[in-house]
């Protein structure tokens, strides 16, 4: 399982390194914050589109032709990033990472699950090997944007693509069971899909693309752009730090408390951000929406009504839905919402989505 988690998580670096540079340096990219916004979002709204066709494809070429195939693509998106003269070239290499991360993430658990006694195992070592390359890309990634500019870090990041992708090549060849693929639906959502939903919108979205603009004017002994890696690289760092704790706390006391006081906390982030107090209310919400992504699944496994792997489906949608439609939020009404309604609307939201959809049993 060690190759497979591997190559996502060296594919996956100037992904997450584009949220913490492309906000701060809009003009280096040529592109306005409404532009950064769509940018941000697109390849959500492709991976919604494009995971059906994907599996379709993974089904008749195999599984490691199309991780071999991904691991290429991603990097080239990656490259994108750093040579791009025009936006539409942006936006083609925001698509071509949508596509390919698709086709990634059902790569790499199809070789998780094809070992059904070890599956957990071997899902915890892919969130693991994620965890740290992306703090990697974020802290690192960040730092020599200083001595290199924002363009030219992502001819650096997209290096370690290449590395992942000469790996993919010592994948050993994994058939899956055939099927039909479907086209996309939209589930109708249950109370926690519609807590996924507000946490993808306002969190993964609205936060993660005017974090470095919060940070701009702050007084700290770092640049805004290291500060925010750094504070993305925290809530990676935090997934895999609280993943088996949180797992155990969930398991000892039920996941239900542990995630009120969390959406208690992470809303108090909000109220400390909308106040003027933008870096303690950052590490705040990047801290507790690190441990969301341990417990929620927990309280959809304990409330599903129909299938488990339906409702965690269902779930993931309407989180990415969220996170799709938060970047373009945040891209329309940063400049011209004041950062205190904004923020203060948003943990009003959050405080309307933990009364109804987490603290409510029924």
């Amino acid at each position: 399982m060690a190759v497979p988690a591997l190559v996502i998580a060296l594919a996956q670096m100037g992904d997450s390194l584009i949220y913490a540079v492309l906000p701060l340096y809009a003009d280096a990219f040529g592109v306005s914050l409404f532009v950064v916004g769509i940018l941000l979002s697109l390849n959500r709204w492709v991976r919604l589109l494009a995971n059906s066709i994907v599996a379709h494809f993974t089904h008749r070429i195999g599984v490691r032709p199309m991780m071999i195939t991904a691991a290429a693509t991603a990097t080239l998106s990656t490259l994108a990033y750093a040579v791009a003269t025009h936006e539409i070239i942006l936006m083609g290499g925001r698509v071509l990472w949508g596509i390919s991360f698709a086709a990634l993430n059902l790569a790499v658990l199809s070789y998780a699950v094809s070992d059904r006694a070890n599956a957990g195992k071997r899902v915890a070592v892919n969130r693991t090997a994620l965890g740290v390359f992306q703090v990697m890309s974020l802290a690192g990634g960040t730092a020599l944007v200083a001595f290199v500019g924002p363009r030219d870090v992502f001819l650096i990041i997209a290096g370690f693509g290449l590395l992942g992708m000469l790996l993919s090549l010592r994948l050993p060849p994994l058939d899956i069971d055939d099927g039909k693929a479907t086209g996309f639906t939209l589930p109708k959502p249950g109370r926690l899909d519609l807590w996924g939903f507000a946490l993808g919108l306002v969190v993964d979205g609205i936060f993660i693309v005017t974090l470095a603009l919060l940070l701009k004017d702050t007084k700290l002994p770092v640049p805004p752009v290291v500060t925010t890696g750094l504070l993305l690289a925290t809530r990676w760092g935090m997934e895999v730090v609280t993943a088996p704790v949180g797992g155990v706390l969930a398991d000892r006391f039920g996941a239900r408390p542990l995630a009120l006081l969390s959406g208690v906390a992470l809303i108090g982030g909000l109220v400390l951000i909308a106040v003027g107090h933008e870096f303690a209310g950052s590490i705040l919400v990047v801290t507790t929406r690190g441990l969301f992504n341990t417990l929620v699944p927990v309280m959809v496994a304990e409330r599903a009504k129909s299938g488990l792997l339906a409702s965690q489906a269902t779930y993931s949608t309407w989180r990415d839905l969220g996170a799709a439609v938060g970047p373009v939020v945040a891209g329309v009404v940063f400049a011209a919402v004041p950062q205190a309604p904004l923020y203060g609307t948003c943990a009003a939201l959050l405080v309307l989505g933990l009364w109804w959809c987490v603290a409510r049993s029924r």
